[in-house]
């Protein structure tokens, strides 16, 4: 299957302007690569479809990822409960870094868990739960 994806460039931190297509290796060495440098932000959909897009932003340890099921429709994927909601967490995002609670921050391991599955065809809602914005 190919892709299309933006991704924020490993050794400078800014997003790439251009979209990306590649196969799911393209893509899945771009963010392996961002994995290893602490921090990243990166979109990514199927070339035969806009929709749904999933954004995966993280720093350490924690990620958060968007669901955009249409132009109309935001979602969050629910957090692992590794992070009270209580606490933030800053990530990387379109035009700089955003605060989120703890109640939609995962683990880094599951949150890229759930990019594998989505690359391998799973529909987003077997990703986890998704709140609505």
């Amino acid at each position: 299957m190919d892709v299309a994806w933006i991704a924020t460039d490993p050794g400078s931190g800014d997003l790439a302007l251009k979209e990306n297509r590649s196969d799911v290796d393209g893509f899945m060495s771009r963010l392996r690569h961002l994995l290893s440098v602490g921090q990243g932000y990166t979109e990514v959909r199927r070339v035969d479809t806009d929709y749904p897009q999933l954004t995966f932003s993280y720093r350490g340890g924690y990620a958060v990822m968007h669901l955009f099921a249409s132009p109309d429709d935001c979602r969050l994927l629910r957090g692992d409960g590794g992070r009270p909601a209580t606490k933030s967490v800053d990530v990387p995002v379109l035009g700089g870094d955003c605060t989120f609670s703890g109640d939609v921050v995962s683990n880094v391991t599951r949150a890229t868990a759930a990019v594998v599955a989505f690359m391998d065809g799973a529909p987003a809602e077997r990703l986890g739960e998704w709140v609505r914005l």
